[in-house]
């Protein structure tokens, strides 16, 4: 192409020039926007998405619930915090409470909701169905974790989790709504029971209970 270039009159050159030049930017400019396009769509990820799990993260599963109430939709949740987390954490370390985490969110994967970590080991499932429905998935959600297990240091460690579960009556807010979920979560905790479905009797979380299970505003 170059040593055609050569034999071209000059308006001929500069424009054949000014061609090569446009393909070439062309081809840069498509090759840096392919880039900042992947670049954006890694750090979009990241910004909704727990670092452990991979999960939803607490304020993306937040808004994604918001949006499901605002849409009208029939929506029911559940809130599922581990049993003796701590002792995984004190006994088997650190990285075998991250397993189990992770095995956690596995198994929630598998059910067709929309889930998300809280935080620590608590996780909320986001189901679009009638109370009924909801409810058969809340419960499907505690028993794939209570169900699971992990390999650490030449054994096994069952998982177990306990669960809330909230049917949104209409014109619910989602912080109300979490709230519920977690008083139910907690009455379940306090019985020794693996599911409890809000109703209005439940009482209010205790005030001894740590904060970041009463606060929910995204």
């Amino acid at each position: 192409m170059l040593a055609h270039l050569a034999t071209l009159t000059v308006p001929a050159y500069l424009a054949a020039l000014n061609a090569l030049l446009a393909i070439a930017f062309f081809v840069i400019t498509r090759r840096k926007f392919t880039e900042l396009r992947s670049r954006l769509a890694i750090a979009e990820y990241n910004a909704s998405h727990d670092d452990l799990t991979g999960l939803l993260n607490r304020r993306a599963i937040l808004a994604h619930l918001q949006t499901q109430l605002d849409t009208g939709r029939a929506v029911t949740i559940a809130v599922l915090d581990f049993d003796d987390f701590k002792a995984i954490n004190d006994n088997d370390g650190h990285a075998a409470g991250d397993a189990a985490l992770i095995e956690a969110a596995h198994q929630l994967r598998t059910l067709p909701v929309t889930a998300g970590r809280l935080g620590g080991d608590e996780f909320l499932i986001v189901t679009t169905a009638d109370a009924r429905t909801g409810a058969v998935h809340a419960a499907a959600a505690q028993a794939a974790i209570s169900t699971a297990s992990i390999e650490t240091a030449g054994r096994t460690i069952a998982l177990s989790a306990t669960a809330g579960m909230a049917h949104a009556p209409a014109g619910i807010r989602a912080a109300d709504l979490m709230r519920r979920a977690d008083r139910a979560m907690y009455a379940a905790k306090h019985a020794g029971i693996p599911l409890q479905a809000y109703h209005d009797l439940i009482p209010d979380v205790p005030a001894h209970v740590p904060p970041r299970r009463r606060t929910y505003r995204p």
